[in-house]
């Protein structure tokens, strides 16, 4: 179900690991394949609002910004990151926007001070070219190893795909991190990042990342196929009142540290932005 409305929910959020803040949503709700996991799912299900008053979204973040003191930090040295797709993936439901997704944008790189970024499971659909822009617009590019994907995310965008796609995107004047999430501990999870790891290298180079440990909640364990639950069963091992299934803190401390021993041997620990 997609349903357009006017937002009464106009607040800016202060974040500080995919960016400096998150805008209102423009879109909330997604229709992406990844019901298995991601939380719109689990709280959204398959509605879709598209949010009409684009004015006052954009109004409300620029009115953020005028009490925001910005600093050096892990999203950019000099602008604002604006997360504007918190609550879905806009490369995706692009063709339902309420403007065009390129004119959203241009909002955002017409302000001195601010720039956007967004993640995306399905790189092959941007294929807007930013390089006229005053500055580089950010795209987090979605990675976890095929074999989960098959299963978390099926009649996906495949891996290798979107890893094909990060060099194209930076020549059409994007800035490309990667987004290693959800990070999956699983049988052979050492061997499949390090394969995962060897292939980003070897394609696209060294790239900024992030890094975010599955979670996942009862319900949709209910709902998921046999074989989604089997490879998720390990991030159920603590469950709190609202049903949120997350991997045992010490379990998942020491799972964290070998994931970053792993990806030190293929590139430099300190491209990991943020990891928890």
């Amino acid at each position: 179900m997609i349903k357009k409305q006017k937002t009464k929910t106009l607040d800016t959020k202060d974040n500080d690991n995919s960016a400096n803040c998150i805008a209102p949503n423009v879109i909330y709700g997604c229709l992406g394949s990844c019901k298995s996991y991601c939380y719109m799912a689990r709280y959204n299900g398959d509605r879709v609002f598209v949010n009409t008053n684009v004015d006052d979204i954009f109004n409300s973040v620029v009115e953020w910004e005028k009490t925001y003191v910005k600093e050096p930090d892990q999203q950019d040295p000099v602008y604002t990151m604006v997360d504007i797709a918190c609550n879905s993936d806009l490369v995706l439901m692009q063709k339902h926007m309420p403007e065009p997704l390129m004119t959203y944008l241009k909002r955002y790189d017409d302000h001195p001070r601010l720039n956007t970024t967004m993640a995306t499971k399905y790189p092959s659909l941007l294929t807007l070219d930013v390089n006229h822009f005053n500055k580089k617009p950010r795209v987090r590019v979605s990675l976890m190893p095929q074999v989960y994907s098959n299963t978390l995310e099926p009649n996906m965008q495949t891996i290798t795909s979107r890893i094909d796609d990060i060099n194209r995107l930076k020549d059409l004047g994007w800035e490309v991190h990667i987004n290693y999430s959800p990070l999956v501990f699983h049988t052979n999870w050492k061997e499949e990042y390090e394969n995962l790891f060897d292939q980003v290298k070897k394609i696209a180079g060294e790239n900024k990342c992030e890094v975010i440990a599955l979670t996942n909640h009862e319900k949709q364990m209910e709902k998921a196929t046999p074989e989604a639950r089997e490879i998720m069963k390990y991030s159920c091992e603590v469950k709190n009142k609202s049903g949120v299934m997350r991997y045992p803190i010490k379990h998942k401390n020491r799972l964290i540290a070998e994931f970053k021993q792993i990806y030190s041997q293929f590139f430099n620990v300190e491209t990991i932005r943020y990891i928890f």
